[in-house]
């Protein structure tokens, strides 16, 4: 193994690298550097290597051996905002967790949020009742609408009069916790103190939810009755009330933010793609009709499937992946350091020309089975991938069906005139400017 070369990079450490530019464009960064050096490139980011990987077997190699690649020094970022939950947690604790958490996930338990979801989205709506004609921001709208989401498939609750206090705190966090040259979180800086203060207001509004939650001797139907009610199937423990704010802070943020951005793509595309729209509408309408919707006839709602698949491949919400190497490993015959951080991206590697044709191209078809059997699985890779799958996957594919297929159904979208579409990668990837269109009823 010593014998081994390491990955090819260049020789400048990029955090000081003007070509580079990591702190202004590090989408762009990964876009080139995934063309200049295929397939794997090490590079110095200040202190730390960086093993750059775009070869959807090395991927794999990455996500399917936990033992050697393990969630590193970015996840401590991470942390700062969702405490120990499943994304961060490590170990036999996140084992634990994982075991606890996956049976409310399963689809029969995904049925009873139908209507919640549903219903929701029908009050969106019927507010754009007003809005035709008029300028507005698309992304605003679905971070408005998955909140709700799930604030009532989680907590059964409403935090409408907390949206924009929630959002906002959110952003400055996120802001902060991108910032190439942060201080760390110890350190009283006029930057980490307003982060502080806005995790605050995140962490404070869940748990008072979880505190009245207690208290209250009501029946709720929900992922926070059933998180407070699953036990450890050994010891009989239920999870306590900081473990619980970790959990439903860490939902919270994944079913709500990551789907906002995701949707607001899709309704980008979908606002230049007309003819791909009025597809979807003919879709629900031959497979749904005029019957409620189930989890059963919309998993029949193929295309629309497949739409959301090609968005989420053009613009994946979460953009980077990251581990780190816990040991000595080889991968297609480079050496890889104990140490060394692993990055992959999925926005990177869902562009590139060898594994997609035309690949900036809005096409969803590319995902019909006969044209992706001889795609690796990994060339596609927003959930993540291997024992860390993201667990939430078919709720999120779920709820951006029905926030499709309703609102596509009964109205029609066209980007505002000189809208220009700018990203801004935080944690997730959010539309820097939001998304600017106008409405049309059907």
């Amino acid at each position: 193994m010593a014998t081994a070369k390491f990955p090819p990079g260049p020789k400048t450490n990029l955090l000081w690298d003007k070509e580079a530019n990591l702190p202004k464009d590090i989408l762009g960064h990964f876009h080139r550097t995934v063309r200049k050096f295929p397939s794997i490139s090490r590079a110095m980011i200040g202190p730390y290597h960086y093993v750059n990987i775009s070869e959807p077997a090395y991927i794999e190699h990455v996500f399917t051996h936990p033992d050697i690649y393990v969630k590193g020094r970015d996840n401590k970022i991470l942390r700062f905002l969702l405490g120990n939950g499943l994304v961060t947690s490590e170990g036999e604790f996140w084992l634990k967790q994982r075991r606890l958490i996956q049976p409310l996930f399963h689809k029969q338990r995904l049925q009873s949020f139908v209507q919640k979801i549903s219903e929701s989205t029908l009050t969106m709506l019927t507010k754009w009742e007003s809005k035709t004609g008029v300028e507005i921001d698309i992304h605003a709208e679905m971070t408005g609408v998955t909140l709700d989401i799930v604030s009532q498939t989680l907590m059964s609750t409403e935090v409408k009069g907390d949206f924009k206090k929630l959002n906002d705190a959110l952003l400055v966090v996120m802001e902060g916790m991108m910032n190439f040259f942060r201080l760390p979180a110890w350190i009283p800086s006029p930057r980490n103190l307003k982060m502080k203060k806005n995790r605050a207001v995140l962490f404070d509004t869940i748990a008072k939810i979880i505190d009245e939650r207690r208290k209250s001797k009501a029946v709720h139907n929900d992922l926070l009755t059933m998180l407070m009610e699953v036990e450890d199937a050994d010891t009989r423990e239920r999870m306590t009330d900081v473990q619980l704010r970790d959990e439903v802070i860490t939902i919270f943020l994944a079913g709500h933010e990551t789907t906002a951005n995701a949707l607001s793509y899709t309704f980008y595309l979908l606002a230049q793609h007309p003819e791909i729209k009025q597809r979807i509408v003919d879709e629900v309408k031959r497979v749904i009709g005029d019957n409620e919707m189930s989890f059963e006839n919309l998993s029949k709602l193929e295309y629309t499937t497949m739409v959301i698949k090609e968005s989420m491949r053009l613009y994946p919400p979460v953009w980077g992946i990251t581990r780190d190497a816990a040991k000595e490993d080889v991968i297609g015959g480079y050496r890889i350091k104990k140490g060394d951080s692993i990055a992959m991206s999925p926005y990177a590697v869902h562009r590139l020309e060898k594994y997609w044709e035309n690949p900036l191209k809005f096409d969803p078809e590319r995902f019909l089975p006969e044209r992706m059997k001889n795609i690796h699985r990994y060339a596609w890779f927003p959930f993540g991938g291997g024992q860390r799958f993201c667990i939430g996957n078919n709720f999120a594919m779920m709820e951006m069906q029905i926030v499709l297929a309703l609102a596509c159904t009964q109205f029609n979208f066209s980007l505002a005139e000189n809208f220009k579409l700018e990203l801004e990668p935080l944690v997730t990837l959010r539309p820097k400017h939001g998304v600017m269109m106008k409405l049309e009823k059907n």
